[in-house]
This record gives structure tokens, C-alpha cells and sequence, in this order.
């Protein structure tokens, strides 16, 4: 059994060629802890949110038939059926890293509304740590620092673009001491998770 931490050696699965053999790596290596650390994740939002239950998703990538994924990732959230349809959290892995998210992807359902509530509470999102980042799009690689993020333009264009997405949290590297043993990573997960938290609120209250 691997161990229940991400290594070099869970990195190294996207140097491998081949989708079927990059696929086995990530079915062996990544998935198991995936799902370890967002059974943890999902755990800790019912305890926080007082919820039934939050389903998990691992990403599959049955849709692949040529090239092998960049990168792969799992959800916390959605419903029994699946995620995009709703705000959730997500755990990534890159050859560049780990990603701790909330995501506002592939077009959610209440995306103009949640838009516009999070309009209402830009000077919550300024307060975020400062080893925040944010993404305007799932299939780039690029980020920008917190500190350097303009709010406004981009939950406009979140409310008014179709496409638009917004991801925010923390992007370790291989090397950060914090993926470094089981016990850190599950507190910088749960850490990211506490501190989403009243943003994720926000955006589901307009499921309501």
C-alpha cells in the first residue's frame, strides 16, 4: 500500500508516456489517496456545515483516448450524479504540484447568481491568506497570487461570461514541507477547507 501522503514518486506518474501506462500509475498511485483525503475532507465539511452527507468524485478520464493526462484531481461536493453543476472543493495533483480548491467550473447552474453575491462580499475575499491563488481557467496551469488579484473584473466577468470560471486556494509545490507526512497534508487540506468555507456557503445559499 502506498503511503497516505503525496510523494515524488506520485509526480513522476505524469512523466510517464502512454495514456494507458500514465493511467495506471494514476489509478494506483494517486486515486487511493485521493480518495483517503477527501473521505477526510468530506468528513470535516458535515461536521462544519452540519450536512447530511458531501459526496466525493474522482476524476476518471474515461473520455481520454490518446494523449495521457497533465493532470488529474477529485471533487468534494456536488450531488450523487456528479460536481460541474455546483461550487465544490477539489484536490489536484500536477506535475507541479498539489491544488487545494474551490471551484466555480464548466458552467455551474447559479453561476450569474453566485457572481453576484460574491460582488457583495469582495472585502471577505481580500482577506484570504496570502498564500492564496486564484485561476480563471481549470485547463491552465497559471495562477495569480492573491495580492495581485483584482476582484472586481473577474467576478463581472464570472457574471457575465458563460465560460468564465474562478478557482481559489492553495497550490503547493513537490517539495513544500506541508505534503511532506499524512498528518500536514490533512491539516493544510482541512486548514483551506475552514477558510473556503463561508465563500462555499455563499455560493450554495443561491441553490436555495
Amino acid at each position: 500500500m502506498a503511503e497516505n501522503y503525496f510523494n515524488m514518486e506520485d509526480f513522476n506518474v505524469f512523466d510517464i508516456q502512454g495514456l494507458d501506462e500514465r493511467m495506471t500509475g494514476i489509478r494506483e498511485r494517486i486515486q487511493p489517496k485521493f480518495q483517503h483525503f477527501a473521505a477526510a475532507g468530506a468528513r470535516f465539511i458535515v461536521s462544519e456545515e452540519h450536512a447530511e452527507s458531501v459526496p466525493v468524485h474522482v476524476a476518471k478520464h474515461l473520455r481520454r483516448t490518446k494523449y495521457a493526462p497533465e493532470n488529474t484531481w477529485c471533487a468534494i461536493g456536488g450531488d450523487a450524479r456528479g460536481y460541474k453543476k455546483y461550487p465544490h472543493f477539489q484536490i489536484g495533483i500536477a506535475k507541479e504540484g498539489v491544488s487545494f480548491y474551490l471551484c466555480l467550473i464548466d458552467q455551474p447552474v447559479k453561476e450569474k447568481e453566485m457572481a453576484a453575491a460574491l460582488l457583495e462580499r469582495i472585502p471577505e475575499l481580500e482577506q484570504l491568506p496570502r498564500d492564496y491563488v486564484v485561476s480563471v481557467d481549470h485547463t491552465v496551469p497559471t495562477v495569480q497570487r492573491i495580492e495581485a488579484v483584482d476582484w472586481q473584473p473577474i467576478l463581472v466577468r464570472l457574471r457575465d461570461v458563460k465560460k468564465a470560471e474562478l478557482l481559489i486556494g492553495r497550490k503547493l509545490a513537490p517539495a513544500d514541507p506541508r505534503l511532506a507526512t499524512e498528518a500536514s497534508t490533512l491539516a493544510v487540506m482541512k486548514e483551506t477547507l475552514r477558510e473556503l468555507l463561508p465563500i462555499y456557503r455563499t455560493c450554495m445559499e443561491q441553490y436555495r
